[in-house]
């Protein structure tokens, strides 16, 4: 809540557990996201990690759309023989 008379000011940058509460994992899974090229790694300030929220939204902007096929993306060979 909002004390009285403060201004409203934006978030610029979240941390670790912000950022997991914000995409609805775990912070082990902000690492393993960091870790696949998903998220961005974290900007340090001093001992301080935090991540841009303006570089998530980049990185999220990039990930595929659920049933849209990715330019690129190779279909399925039918005739490849499978292991």
């Amino acid at each position: 809540m909002k004390a009285v008379g403060q201004p409203n000011v934006p978030r610029l940058g979240l941390n670790r557990a912000e950022v997991a509460l914000a995409l609805g994992v775990s912070p082990n899974t902000v690492d393993a996201m960091v870790a696949d090229g998903s998220l961005p790694p974290p900007r340090r300030w001093h001992k301080r990690m935090f991540w841009r929220i303006t570089e998530i939204d980049a990185a999220m902007s990039e990930w595929p759309i659920d049933g849209v096929e990715q330019p690129g993306a190779e279909a399925p060979d039918e005739w490849r023989a499978e292991a």
